[in-house]
């Protein structure tokens, strides 16, 4: 762990800690890591808290550090399951859909946070911050800012109030009503889990919480919560994009993890877990079969690349086009390798806060083609760099990705690699961190 120096107040940088469950895996993390390098390159004192560490980067640090602590933290993560499979009528199905941080690690006298002007949360469920951790954190007397990675702060337990089904996303109807009746716990009570884990988030409302969503649509979704009435709007800010690393001239540097076959069209598709309900699966196996049925000549030159783990063995055994499934991959600059390669990079999401892995297509030249649901509403311009396609139509999903296919390449206008390219520039990480430090300090001047 790197010991912070004390420093005059007026004279030093700016000091932030962000703070998130791991440094790796999944959306959250990778946004959270490339804010930490964001800030820093603009001048900032930064630094990162986690449980999980993964990386060696000498700026982050797990909370965990000796054994006790390590077995504490898993402990942890097993009581908050096992107390939520015991009250949803012993089922898994929606285990990991909720969070109650009844647990989870004091880091309130930890010296980084102690040393820091500004606390920035971002997924910090799961073992890393109970509510009783964050009432003491909103006693220090310190801007703390949190990144709606997902809408847990603004709802009873769950990470998304949406009921998913094959057919797409509604709106939890418990949602604007204060939670209770909760059907991820298939409850029958008003006043079950979710509405007494809602009333005691109510502190969440207030200072010195600010909020930041990362689309419109999720900043819309989080001005509907009767938690959040008493806030409002929060600001709205994308996470970034490491656009010298997601470029063109890094994918030329790399080669792909895979070998790209003269006359075949490469279709990529990234998610942390393939088979994720929110990912869409049952959608691209679809998509599949459509692309087949309406464009059979074109369907038998395509490979689908399966970016990702997958759960359930032999879930995509029965998709109706090539693929080849390339499990994850941590390398940053072989996966902007690997979207330069492909003709397009899919998405068939049921929902989305944001979108990453579109931004990290477009920003290497490469087109993306996804579902209106939510996020990639403000990534992708309909017609320009890609194609919105009506929530969940299948059928115009193909002929779409059926005309993107057979365009004429140009190096300029729709569809170009610097159309696309340019498209993702106010994504970049640089403007990102700048207006980020500007919300620090209207609030620290505020506070």
């Amino acid at each position: 762990m790197i010991p912070l120096p004390t420093r005059p107040q007026d004279s030093a940088p700016l000091r932030v800690l962000l703070l998130c469950t791991s440094d790796q895996g999944g959306g959250a993390a990778e946004a959270c890591r490339r804010l930490l390098d964001a800030l820093s390159d603009i001048g900032v004192e930064v630094r990162m808290l986690v449980v999980h560490k993964g990386t060696d980067d000498e700026r982050i640090a797990s909370v965990a550090t000796t054994p006790l602590r390590r077995l504490w933290a898993k402990a942890v993560f097993l009581l908050e399951r096992l107390d939520i499979y015991l009250r949803n009528g012993r089922s898994r199905q929606h285990l990991f859909r909720v969070s109650t941080a009844k647990w989870g690690c004091d880091i309130s006298t930890h010296p980084w946070v102690e040393q820091a002007d500004i606390i920035h949360l971002h997924w910090i469920n799961q073992g890393f911050l109970s509510l009783s951790t964050l009432r003491k954190l909103a006693t220090l007397g310190k801007p703390i800012f949190s990144t709606l990675h997902d809408l847990w702060a603004a709802t009873g337990i769950c990470h998304l109030p949406l009921e998913m089904s094959p057919t797409g996303a509604t709106e939890c109807p418990r949602y604007q009503a204060g939670c209770g009746y909760c059907p991820l716990l298939s409850s029958k009570q008003e006043y079950d889990l979710s509405r007494t884990i809602f009333e005691q988030k109510r502190f969440l409302a207030h200072p010195p919480f600010h909020y930041i969503a990362v689309s419109q649509a999720e900043g819309r979704l989080f001005e509907q919560s009767p938690l959040m009435k008493g806030y409002g709007a929060p600001t709205i800010l994308a996470n970034p994009i490491d656009l010298s690393l997601f470029s063109p001239e890094t994918a030329e540097a790399t080669p792909p993890p895979f070998t790209p076959e003269a006359g075949r069209y490469y279709l990529t598709i990234v998610a942390a877990r393939l088979d994720d309900a929110v990912k869409g699966p049952h959608l691209l196996k679809e998509l599949a079969h459509q692309l087949r049925l309406r464009h059979p000549q074109l369907a038998e030159r395509i490979t689908l690349l399966l970016v990702g783990t997958i759960r359930q063995a032999g879930y995509f055994d029965d998709l109706a086009l090539r693929h080849i499934a390339l499990g994850s991959i941590r390398d940053r600059a072989q996966l902007a390798s690997l979207y330069a390669a492909s003709d397009a990079l899919l998405s068939t999401s049921v929902y989305e806060t944001f979108g990453q892995t579109l931004v990290e297509a477009l920003s290497v030249g490469t087109p993306a083609l996804s579902f209106r649901c939510s996020g990639p509403e403000d990534i992708i311009i309909d017609g320009v760099n890609g194609y919105l396609i009506p929530a969940f139509d299948t059928e115009t999903y193909a002929d779409r990705l059926a005309l993107l296919l057979e365009r004429q390449t140009c190096a300029e206008g729709a569809f170009s690699p610097k159309t696309c390219r340019e498209s993702a520039l106010r994504f970049g990480a640089p403007a990102i961190a700048i207006r980020l430090v500007e919300l620090y300090r209207t609030a620290l001047d505020s506070h």
